[in-house]
């Protein structure tokens, strides 16, 4: 492991501690960090395992928001833009612990340009502050005149104020009455939403980070870099799957680009156009949304057990325009894909109001009123503000108990919407749902952002055609994980993908690269009729490993970067234990897999749940018991230290 502590290249070696309480600003080594951290998200659980005190809410000071980079980030390096965000979330239930998001865009290159590679943000500020970084400085200054503003204002403003070359994070109106699945938002569409980090820096009165630098970043091998990208191409579609989706002129058509130094044609990037005619970008659900003009088909699921209804989609500019209010608003427009669909199955039933607050959730302007009404807490909407797994605690027992079942399920994963567990909006048939339950089962949030480009997409291809993709899968699994059986469609032995798959998406957010690009599982093809004459799919699962290696110097082998993921999934996995997160939490979420799969109808008992937990535990080196790492994981990983901290939580348990 010493090849990987922090080299010359890829690193501007210093970070940022900012107290808001005490308004001090100091400056720590990025070498004084272990030579087992890689950087992005495994520096931000390393930072944190040391630094978050154990037991405490979101909102105490002394929670931390940590910004990082990788040492990809500001390179020439395909979609190495992306930046990293941990602290502890408002928004799980029914505890808070430490989790992660990721966004796109710019503000992780010029952090670096202006010579930092992670901020460290604690305390709490008396007044509204921005934290202003420019060529190696960084000052707080007053931000009483931004407070109220909306994102998208905010941004302006300091543009105006600070110049337009700067990059700026910001919170919104959601983020300062701490909403609990607000945003931070950087440009027009990017932004880390899911975790509700925007209502984190709302609590510490933090309105707005600007960086603007001109250093560049350290490369050891420029040519080398050049290289792979030049071999690599431009506009390859991504994810691989999109080959499936892409039709003549979609091949042609202009896509936004959410990051720096991406190279892709990323058929989840959509334009669209608002009701007042101005054309904006959307990434993902955005995107997704905007591509059909009924009813959003994706939410819509039905079994003997569970009905969710779908979603109302108002039309093409006017859903546009909503995705934009939910960015200015600082909003995760994730809750669409729940909020919407229960207000809808409340109105079904008979419902019209609630708590005396009129519900007409298929009216295109009383949903706009009520994203208001979400990000200033007013009415209704400072109720479902606290979210959908804590509104129906408050609503149990004046509803129908279905609806509140269908609250509880909609948000099942610790307060994380449902997304990629085969139920409700994917189509995840067997093995793929299995793998997506093993990483629900064992991470901090919802897991499958990590798997865009890697195991679980894969379910597309076997959808359109099965006995194809299951040769192809073979011949996949055999060259990945050293068994043809992987992703058979069966129970067994699904424990290797998802560990695989999380310690590949450690190492994206650490390095870091698009979830939607790497790893490299499948390799780039032109269009549907390749992929349906090809046997060998497999992509190139070095790529990542010869970036890392021309920038940092590094020579790392596959171990060596998989160790260092594993140390810092462990690291999550600890904090986790602080919160209270164990076995018994995690054999709670086996109901939900009880549902049958939307795509195949497969599904499973309690008891069958239990045994995935019992092989992924044991593959993991953890403790059937308790789930949590054995102490001689830990001392493989370098951990001992956390070995009596483990012992005792294991005492309180009892």
């Amino acid at each position: 492991m010493n090849n990987l502590h922090p080299p010359a290249g890829g690193w501007m070696g210093r970070l940022l501690d900012v107290d808001l309480t005490s308004g001090e600003i100091t400056r720590r080594s990025t070498a004084e960090y272990s030579d087992q951290i890689l950087g992005g998200r495994a520096l931000a659980a390393e930072i944190a395992y040391r630094e978050i005190p154990a037991g405490i809410d979101a909102y105490d000071p002394r929670n931390r928001v940590i910004i990082a980079t990788g040492p990809l980030t500001g390179t020439l390096a395909p979609t190495s833009g992306r930046l990293l965000m941990g602290s502890l979330s408002p928004r799980i239930y029914p505890r808070p612990w430490y989790t992660h998001s990721t966004l796109g865009g710019w503000f992780g290159p010029m952090l670096k340009y202006a010579g930092f590679d992670a901020l460290v943000i604690h305390g709490q500020s008396v007044r509204p502050v921005y934290l202003e970084i420019r060529e190696g400085q960084a000052v707080l200054r007053d931000a009483a005149d931004l407070w109220g503003m909306d994102a998208r204002q905010t941004q302006l403003a300091l543009k105006d104020r600070l110049g337009q070359e700067i990059q700026v994070l910001c919170i919104g109106p959601a983020g300062e009455n701490r909403v609990r699945f607000a945003t931070v938002q950087h440009a027009e569409e990017n932004a880390a939403g899911h975790s509700g980090f925007g209502a984190v820096w709302g609590s510490k009165n933090l309105k707005a980070i600007t960086a603007f630098g001109i250093k560049g970043v350290p490369v050891h091998d420029p040519h080398g870099l050049w290289e792979e990208v030049r071999r690599f191409g431009t506009y390859r579609i991504s994810p691989n799957h999109g080959i499936l989706f892409h039709h003549g002129e979609n091949r042609k058509k202009k896509k936004p680009i959410c990051s720096q130094a991406c190279t892709f044609n990323c058929y989840v990037s959509n334009y669209g156009e608002t009701v007042d005619g101005r054309r904006i970008p959307g990434q993902c659900i955005g995107g997704l949304v905007w591509m059909s003009d009924h009813n959003m088909e994706h939410t819509y699921y039905t079994s003997d057990q569970l009905v969710v209804p779908a979603g109302q989609n108002f039309g093409m500019c006017e859903e546009v325009t909503l995705h934009e209010r939910c960015n200015s608003l600082g909003l995760d427009q994730w809750f669409r894909l729940v909020i919407q669909p229960w207000l809808i199955a409340c109105e079904a039933k008979g419902i019209h109001s609630i708590r005396g607050y009129p519900i007409r959730p298929r009216d295109v302007f009383w949903f706009d009123n009520l994203l208001d009404d979400l990000a200033y807490r007013r009415g209704l909407g400072d109720l479902l503000a606290e979210d959908l797994c804590r509104v129906m605690d408050m609503l149990e027992g004046e509803l129908p108990a279905e609806l509140i079942r269908l609250g509880r399920e909609l948000e099942f994963a610790f307060g994380f919407p449902a997304h990629r567990e085969g139920r409700f909006w994917d189509e995840e048939p067997l093995p793929f749902w299995v793998i997506s339950a093993m990483m629900y089962a064992s991470e901090s949030r919802d897991p499958t952002i990590g798997t865009h480009q890697s195991s679980l997409l894969l379910a597309d291809f076997m959808i359109e055609n099965r006995e194809l993709a299951r040769r192809q899968f073979r011949a996949l699994s055999k060259k990945t994980w050293g068994d043809e059986n992987c992703l058979e469609p069966t129970f067994e032995n699904k424990s290797p993908v998802a560990i695989w798959s999380q310690n590949q998406h450690i190492l994206i957010d650490s390095l870091p690269l698009c979830d939607f690009a790497f790893p490299q599982l499948v390799r780039s093809m032109e269009d549907r009729a390749e992929w349906e004459r090809s046997e060998d799919i497999s992509g190139d699962l070095d790529l990542d490993l010869r970036l890392y290696r021309a920038v940092t110097g590094r020579d790392c082998s596959h171990e060596e970067m998989v160790r260092a993921a594993e140390r810092a999934f462990t690291l999550e996995r600890l904090m986790l234990a602080r919160a209270g997160r164990s076995r018994v939490m995690e054999e709670a979420l086996a109901p939900h897999f009880r549902l049958p799969c939307r795509a195949d109808g497969t599904l499973i008992d309690a008891q069958g749940f239990f045994r995935l937990l019992d092989e992924y535990y044991t593959a993991r080196g953890w403790d059937l018991e308790y789930g949590w790492p054995t102490p001689s994981t830990l001392s493989k990983l370098g951990l001992a230290d956390a070995i009596p901290e483990i012992e005792r939580l294991k005492k309180e348990l009892i």
